[in-house]
């Protein structure tokens, strides 16, 4: 009876033993993936990583990525801050009439520029096709452009005849105009008179004055009213 009694307790020794070092070997186990993980996660936070994320962020903020929005550059880009149109210039020192002319001819295809009004840098060129229907355009004298337009115009029929006749375009009478007082700025050239004696009328501003000065569309010749 004792030795069976001895045989149990032994038994049940070797039992818990045995549990006891199961036990152990499932804690070391379930332990060892604690540093491993702690590593991988040192690993996603490695410098190498940190630093290809920064560069990853840094390349999309670098400035070629950007677009410009530098508005200093030249100012007959037409993009620069100003007048509407984007010259910059209120008031010209000169204008070349021959190029605003030229521009508003382009724009309408061709035919004969028959007035010419604006101020400063905006001028509104019309010009008559030969079949009597009108265009206007605004051209920057400045940048040597149309800014708006070409928009229909309604047709009139008195300058179609002396459009024919001319012999002094709208670019020439606006300069001899312009050069018959001293001082004069240009305001407005509007063609009127017949087919057989076509006139350029012409509005000047001198010192502060308004003027008038007809320039005969045959000869040239200036004449103040």
């Amino acid at each position: 009876m004792a030795r069976r009694n001895r045989l149990t307790v032994l038994t049940t020794s070797i039992v818990l033993g045995i549990g006891m070092t199961t036990v152990l070997a499932a804690c070391t186990e379930g332990g060892d993936p604690a540093p491993t993980s702690s590593a991988s996660g040192r690993t996603s936070a490695s410098p190498g990583s940190t630093a290809s994320g920064s560069a990853g962020s840094g390349s999309s903020g670098t400035p070629g990525s950007k677009p410009s929005d530098d508005q200093t550059g030249a100012p007959d880009d037409g993009t620069g801050p100003g007048t509407g149109n984007g010259s910059g210039v209120d008031n010209p020192t000169s204008i070349d009439w021959t190029t605003v002319t030229k521009q508003g001819l382009a724009a309408a295809g061709g035919g004969t520029v028959v007035s010419l009004t604006g101020a400063g840098d905006s001028w509104t060129v019309v010009v008559v096709g030969s079949d009597g229907s009108e265009t206007q355009s605004v051209v920057s004298a400045t940048l040597g452009r149309v800014t708006s337009g070409p928009f229909p115009k309604s047709a009139d029929a008195q300058v179609t005849a002396p459009a024919a006749a001319l012999k002094i375009d709208a670019a020439t009478a606006a300069a001899d105009a312009e050069k018959s007082t001293s001082g004069a700025v240009l305001s407005s050239l509007v063609l009127g008179g017949t087919g057989a004696a076509p006139v350029w009328t012409a509005t000047l501003t001198v010192l502060g004055a308004t003027r008038t000065v007809t320039v005969d569309g045959l000869t040239g010749a200036t004449t103040a009213s």
